[in-house]
């Protein structure tokens, strides 16, 4: 088998360095066994809000290019590739990364209904997450996503399918995508290791791909699956692989959030001699349902949840989240609703500063999301439109500045460190509007 792998595998690179190549080096290499196919995505995005701001005005309105991508996707004889990249706003550079990559990914079969994927991919956690958003019904993921969100990662996974049973179990770094090669003293923990199992009956093209809504449903289909997560963090020169991680950080290994990562002897920023590795854990499940109506006309319902826990021996912090959602589609227009809902932690504070928490609020921060969408052209051509409205919102002001929203950037809670800053929980409506062209 593991001569098989090496093979097959060195196949894959020798197609990938011809698909870069001069087209007459690639027809050399038998065409015949190389199938690549190109895709994109385009996302254009108006966001306005309101909310109470001492400084500022309370109406906001904003325009971004939300996405910018391309890949290539294919088959070189019977071995899987994937590629994708991220341009415009999303390819930007962070202390450690180059942000352009998002995935990098072969699937090597291995015999009947079992592959392995190596490689840059989605780390198999959480539908939502798991879910394309060129197929979402709404602007954006659920409040949820900021506690539950693995995004992607480099490692492996198995992934097998029995019947409508199917499971993977991954092994990737926890540092993130782009992660540059460095070599630093450590002390091992324990990797991060995903399963995801469940029940698909067709409403999922496997695990690893998930679509938001079926625009040819043809027939009742659901799906339902269990999550694990569980890492020990590594030390590495002066930090640790979690504290160093500078993109895609879901709240619970947020520094920002987690004043423990990070901490030292008295609750400040610690050092290689005072960082301590924690834990990490997360477990949730999540089930979708969908039925054709008839007449064009078809049903959608979601359902998630999750919790998760760190701990070292400075302190331990719980997260907790989940969401709730329908959708009733006829024809081109999509009509959504969305519940979502985040739990953090009481004893959530900026390091030694500011804490999250007015003694009147509880920890609980509430979305209600409705939505429409119209597909002009299936998902390839579409304009989503939809207005969340989050209740008892923390908003961090700062002196002179205004008032910056969570949600959208929740390491602005650092202003908490200056004196006069402080944080209010209150509502803020949005108002979205997304252009979408995917090809």
């Amino acid at each position: 088998m593991t001569k098989k792998i090496r093979k097959q595998a060195g196949r894959v690179l020798t197609a990938i360095l011809a698909g870069f190549a001069a087209p007459s080096f690639a027809a050399e290499l038998d065409p015949g066994l190389l199938k690549v196919s190109i895709y994109g995505r385009s996302q254009m995005v108006g966001v306005a809000e309101t909310l109470p701001d001492p400084v500022r005005n309370d109406s906001r309105l904003y325009l971004f290019m939300k996405q910018s991508r391309l890949g290539f996707k294919g088959l070189y004889d019977d071995v899987g590739f994937d590629m994708q990249f991220a341009f415009g706003g999303e390819s930007a550079n962070g202390s450690n990364t180059d942000l352009s990559l998002l995935d990098f990914v072969v699937d090597l079969p291995l015999g009947g209904a079992t592959s392995l994927k190596i490689g840059q991919f989605r780390v198999p956690y959480s539908r939502e997450g798991l879910t394309d958003r060129g197929t979402m019904n709404f602007a954006e993921r659920s409040i949820m996503n900021m506690a539950s969100f693995q995004s992607r990662d480099y490692g492996l996974a198995l992934q097998r399918n029995k019947g409508k049973f199917a499971g993977t179990l991954g092994v990737f770094s926890a540092g993130g995508r782009d992660v540059p090669q460095r070599y630093l003293p450590e002390v091992l923990g324990i990797p991060e290791v995903v399963a995801r199992v469940g029940y698909n009956d067709g409403v999922d093209e496997d695990i690893y791909h998930i679509a938001g809504a079926d625009v040819h449903l043809r027939r009742a289909t659901k799906a339902f699956y269990l999550n694990a997560l569980y890492m020990k963090d590594t030390l590495i020169g002066h930090s640790t692989v979690l504290n160093v991680r500078t993109i895609d950080k879901n709240l619970l290994i947020d520094p920002s959030y987690n004043q423990f990562i990070s901490a030292g002897p008295g609750g400040a920023n610690g050092t290689a001699a005072t960082l301590r590795a924690g834990e990490l854990w997360f477990a949730g499940g999540d089930a979708v349902w969908r039925r054709p109506l008839g007449g064009g006309k078809s049903l959608g319902v979601e359902a998630e949840i999750n919790y998760g826990s760190f701990r070292n021996e400075y302190g331990r912090l719980r997260i907790a989240s989940g969401r709730v959602q329908g959708n009733y589609q006829w024809g081109p227009y999509d009509l959504g609703l969305r519940y979502a809902a985040l739990k953090m932690d009481p004893v959530v504070k900026y390091r030694s500063a500011g804490k999250f928490f007015d003694s009147n609020m509880g920890p609980v921060i509430h979305e209600v999301t409705p939505s429409a969408a119209w597909r002009l052209k299936g998902n390839n051509l579409k304009i989503i439109a939809d207005a969340p409205v989050f209740l008892e919102m923390p908003l961090f002001i700062e002196t002179g500045v205004g008032a910056y929203v969570f949600a959208e950037q929740p390491g602005q809670v650092s202003s908490l460190a200056t004196a006069g800053n402080s944080t209010v929980r209150d509502t803020v409506v949005q108002a979205r509007l997304l252009f979408q062209f995917l090809f």
